[in-house]
């Protein structure tokens, strides 16, 4: 009765355990039976052939050794008596091997309680081992926690059977965290310790805004629309490269969405982080114009392994963004070097690069001023260009305020390849204004009328009154 009892004990411990750790039964008595095995042979010795057998629905616990049978026993753990041995199998004779069932009070209720702690142990680790296949399965995919904790360093997230980590330096600057909100992360990294696995979140990834579109736009999901590329500044601005495989479906309104309904959604997860859209291109040029949006592009020239993006004047800061952000996100979505230059700045380099081969006879100039230049040594455009304005007037004799007409005449003929429409011709020197006598000056210099109209070199005729007196 007392065995019965145990057996029902054991039985229900086995379910019990297999419930509370989420496993087989059978997997339970398995490991139950390895834990027996182990413990006869740390008793008995390492090379015991010892084997158990446990039913799950009685709880029945049998042990059995396999023995030699010999004359005289040296090794209780390994032979057997022939006298011993017939007992069980009648024709058993020396040097057989006899299967012996043991009693399990032969193990001892220490061996029993140690199996038993192996068990627990064992159970663990399957546990631990379970738990770490299945969140391996979930890398590089969005899970949704609950917000635990809330440290200096990471946030802990509550992802159910296990706590994950959200770093700081994984987040995002605009996050706003509350102790048990939900919250959404990407499975970047999964670690195996000795206490279980170690599961790291990230929301700065960029693959996590590539799973938020495509949970978000079905295009995406069905593989209609196809993600080209993603470069991402967290929490700030992303740009997002997409083409669509088939002609009728518009890539970029795909992911918008009506009224912006599908965009909007993932700004609102990332916190408000803004997102650019850009249709891909087969044509390298025509992609890095569309990624320098929303900025408008002149012209894409490549000059080596860079390529050099011309905006007008006024689209200059929007191209390069705050702090440089806009086209370093396009040349990181494109995969290659960009250089942004404004129109007037691209107009210049180009000018000086050629103004070396344009000579002074191709500018335009007239004689004289060709004449002093050269005088001077400035034989070219390039020379010409590069001299101070004040060196310029002392060499052209010309006014100050004429040398930056003068150098504009000349960037214009260079511009144009040497073939310049009009000829310049040093101003006519301005005459100073008349002096203005001053009060006294008047008085006593200031002919008189009558002797202001006399002609020079006509004497005055005589006044009757001196004609008397003569």
């Amino acid at each position: 009765m007392g065995k019965e009892s145990m057996n029902k004990d054991i039985a229900n411990l086995i379910v019990q355990i297999a419930r509370i750790r989420n496993v087989d039964v059978t997997y339970v008595c398995e490991t139950l039976r390895a834990s027996i095995v182990a413990g006869l042979k740390r008793r008995y010795g390492s090379d015991t052939e010892a084997d158990a057998e446990i039913s799950p629905d009685t709880g029945d616990i049998r042990v059995f050794l396999a023995k030699n049978v010999v004359q005289q026993v040296t090794a209780p753990g390994r032979e057997i008596s022939v006298a011993e041995a017939q007992a069980s199998s009648p024709g058993a004779q020396a040097g057989d091997v006899v299967r012996v069932e043991l009693p399990l009070d032969e193990l001892g209720r220490i061996a029993i309680r140690k199996a038993s702690d192996e068990l627990v142990l064992k159970l663990r680790e399957a546990e631990r081992s379970k738990l770490y296949d299945e969140f391996c399965k979930k890398k590089g995919e969005i899970v949704t926690g609950t917000i635990q904790k809330i440290g200096r360093d990471e946030v802990i997230v509550n992802l159910g059977l296990i706590e994950a980590v959200l770093p700081t330096r994984e987040q995002l600057k605009a996050d706003h965290y509350r102790q048990g909100l939900p919250i959404k992360a990407y499975v970047h990294r999964v670690e195996k310790t000795g206490i279980g696995p170690r599961v790291f979140l990230t929301r700065t990834h960029p693959e996590f805004l590539r799973k938020l579109l495509t949970r978000e736009v079905p295009e995406i999901k069905e593989g209609i629309v196809e993600i080209k590329g993603i470069a991402r500044s967290p929490g700030f601005r992303s740009k997002v490269a997409v083409t669509s495989r088939d002609e009728k479906v518009d890539p970029v309104g795909a992911c918008v969405g009506y009224r912006k309904s599908r965009i909007e959604n993932i700004i609102k997860e990332l916190s408000g982080e803004k997102i650019d859209i850009v249709q891909w291109s087969k044509d390298q040029q025509v992609f890095i114009s569309r990624s320098l949006g929303p900025a408008k592009v002149s012209e894409v020239l490549k000059e080596g392994d860079t390529y050099i993006v011309i905006v007008p004047d006024a689209e200059f800061s929007i191209a390069i963004g705050k702090k440089g952000q806009n086209v370093w996100l396009a040349s990181l979505l494109a995969g290659v070097k960009i250089e942004v230059l404004k129109e007037t700045d691209y107009r210049n380099r180009v000018i000086m690069s050629k103004a070396a081969a344009v000579g002074l006879s191709a500018l335009g100039l007239d004689e004289a001023l060709q004449g002093r230049l050269q005088a001077a040594n400035v034989i070219n455009a390039f020379d010409l260009l590069n001299t101070t304005p004040e060196e310029l007037a002392r060499i052209t004799e010309l006014a100050p305020e004429a040398i930056e007409p003068l150098k504009q005449h000349v960037r214009d003929a260079v511009w144009r390849g040497g073939e310049p429409r009009v000829e310049f011709r040093s101003p006519a020197p301005v005459a100073p204004p008349p002096e203005v006598p001053t009060p006294e000056a008047s008085l006593t210099e200031t002919p008189t009328a009558e002797a202001s109209a006399v002609p020079q070199g006509t004497a005055p005729e005589a006044s009757p009154s001196t004609d008397a007196e003569a």
